[in-house]
């Protein structure tokens, strides 16, 4: 970590962030006002700080067992949960859900559908649920072309899929990508699918520029965010494009 990024923990995690806490610990969550958001993970904290006397002093450094970065946005995808499991034996606050995505156009069949859980330990299932989800991509490389048929041709064939189509992929199956982090377990994927929107967007932390993307795609809108050196062509309205991204997920609402 580095003495920028460590000040930033630090201060975020004092400061400047809302403590979510449950029986596995707490979540410190900073936001951006433009959307973005880090979620800090200090597990075991809340029921520790319960129960301790006097209190353990707190390190929001060594303290630090995860991070999961989110951003608000658009998306609000329908799909049936399976279960929310934890994804780390030494970071119960850490958890990967997984589910099925119908399709939204055509007679396209189920497809199993895996992300990073945000706040997962403050919404545990392990029972199937209906609900809708806002995804997000964090894009490790995203490629753009004015049409379909361009970016068909410009495809590799181990990334030849339809439009609007989402894939999942492991490590070993993008080695062309120099992927930003280690992707959580069952959490990278290939989309494809149309801009619908973008929006260049100012990191208030490090000060560099990012993109939000919204991405239309059969099985529904998914919120993207790329860094400009991420991504090659023109990612105006109405074009298509391709990436490989590491997915997380929000539960916005659930049915039953």
């Amino acid at each position: 970590m580095t003495p920028a990024i460590a000040a930033f923990v630090t201060q975020a995690v004092n400061s400047d962030s809302s403590r979510l806490s449950c029986d596995a610990g707490d979540y410190h969550v900073w936001k951006s006002h433009r959307g973005a958001e880090v979620w800090f993970h200090y597990p075991k904290l809340g029921k520790h700080r319960r129960k301790a006397e006097p209190p353990t002093p707190f390190d929001p450094i060594d303290d630090l067992k995860g991070i999961t970065v989110s951003h608000r946005g658009q998306s609000s995808v329908a799909m049936r949960l399976a279960h929310s499991t934890p994804n780390s034996s030494r970071n119960p606050l850490e958890g990967v859900c997984v589910g099925t995505l119908g399709a939204r156009r055509g007679k396209g069949r189920p497809i199993l559908f895996s992300f990073e859980h945000v706040g997962h330990a403050l919404d545990p299932f392990d029972k199937p649920t209906t609900a809708r989800v806002q995804v997000v991509g964090l894009a490790h490389k995203i490629w753009s072309y004015a049409t379909e048929a361009q970016l068909m041709r410009a495809m590799p064939d181990k990334r030849l899929v339809g439009r609007g189509s989402l894939l999942p992929v492991t490590p070993d199956e993008v080695r062309e990508v120099e992927l930003i982090y280690r992707s959580k377990a069952n959490t990278l994927w290939v989309a494809t699918g149309a801009v619908k929107r973008s929006m260049r967007l100012v990191n208030p932390v490090t000060n560099k520029p990012y993109v939000w993307l919204l991405l239309d795609t059969d099985r529904g809108d998914i919120d993207l965010l790329a860094s400009p050196d991420k991504i090659e062509g023109d990612i105006s309205t109405g074009n298509m494009l391709q990436a490989v991204v590491s997915m997380a997920g929000r539960v916005l609402d659930r049915v039953h």
